[in-house]
């Protein structure tokens, strides 16, 4: 049953979106109604924008973030976390000082 929720998910397709659900639908009618207690347009990848259909994540963003946690990367992973952790919110303190600067 999993195996049909992930591909209703990934369905590029209405049709290929109704074709499982008509799977999952087989194996458990109930499965069907909870999983579309929500919109398919929040969850499903043939509703989404045709700009948002590349299962790429290559971009500026996640470059960024590498290199802002470079020295965190080599650590053990709680160490790593914690760096990473402290480094946000002292990103977000700064970040909120400077909005309280704000004049509108």
């Amino acid at each position: 049953m999993k195996k049909y929720l992930w591909w209703s998910a990934w369905s590029t397709y209405e049709e290929d979106f109704k074709d499982q659900l008509k799977n999952l639908g087989e194996l458990s009618v109930d499965a069907v109604k909870e999983l579309l207690r929500y919109p398919p347009q929040n969850w499903c990848r043939s509703y989404f924008d045709t700009l948002c259909k590349s299962q790429m994540v290559d971009n500026n963003f996640t470059e960024s973030f590498n290199s802002w946690i470079l020295e965190a990367r080599v650590k053990p992973i709680l160490k790593m976390f914690e760096d990473i952790r402290i480094k946000v919110m002292n990103r977000l303190r700064e970040k909120e000082e400077e909005a309280r600067t704000w004049g509108g």
